[in-house]
């Protein structure tokens, strides 16, 4: 399980990445120009960037968004499709044989990723369930984005007899690697329950062994 000195750990490596690439280039003085400062803070964002390219880590300067991302890796369809949703610098970068198979199996996992389909985010390391606030409302747990413990808050959503479904599909994904797809039963505000169907690919972390599950929701009444 990272913590926060793990964290610390990797802005400490980043900070001496770019502080010898700059060392490299203005050595003890300072940049020319009329603002120095402000010539300083480019190089140094710009060989951030530089270094998390080098390592193959998508970076700020990718305008890649939480969303486009897992719809990247979640999404039904044509790669094709999925990567003509991503900003266009990023694009270019991506390999042309990058491929991710399509899993549809019923109504609302062909829809996936629609916008109408909510974005969540399971860690396996602690747990922790995070999601958007379009997954809040169709999982029944309020109607903003967040997070909560998979068990026992998140599984309470489910009906009882769905347990098994869900927890064995995580389980056989987070073990094999190969696509979670699992179709419940969430309930409602009323009391009652409706069918969702849902969709997930598992992804194991850069600085960890952790692996996490990113993926969709969608009604499927």
């Amino acid at each position: 399980m990272e913590t926060w000195m793990d964290d610390e750990h990797q802005l400490r490596r980043r900070a001496e990445v770019v502080r010898q690439l700059i060392g490299d280039m203005w050595g003890d003085g300072a940049p020319p120009g009329p603002d120095p400062q402000m010539a300083l803070l480019l190089n140094t964002l710009m060989g951030d960037e530089q270094d998390g390219r080098a390592e193959q880590v998508v970076v700020r300067g990718d305008c890649l968004t939480y969303r486009q991302l897992i719809e990247a890796v979640a999404g039904c369809g044509e790669p094709s499709a999925r990567f003509a949703g991503l900003p266009p610098a990023l694009v270019r970068r991506v390999s042309a044989s990058s491929t991710f198979p399509p899993t549809p199996v019923s109504r609302g996992m062909a829809a996936l990723p629609a916008r109408h389909a909510g974005a969540w985010e399971l860690d396996s390391s602690n747990g922790v369930l995070s999601y958007d606030s379009i997954t809040a409302r169709l999982l029944g747990v309020g109607h903003t984005d967040g997070w909560c413990e998979l068990h026992p808050v998140g599984m309470a959503a489910i009906h009882p007899d769905d347990h098994f479904v869900v927890e064995s599909a995580i389980t056989e994904a987070l073990s094999t690697g190969r696509p979670y797809q699992a179709r419940f039963r969430a309930l409602l505000p009323h009391g009652d329950y409706g069918w969702r169907a849902s969709h997930a690919r598992p992804v194991a972390g850069i600085h960890s062994d952790a692996v996490r599950l990113i993926g969709f929701v969608a009604d499927d009444d």
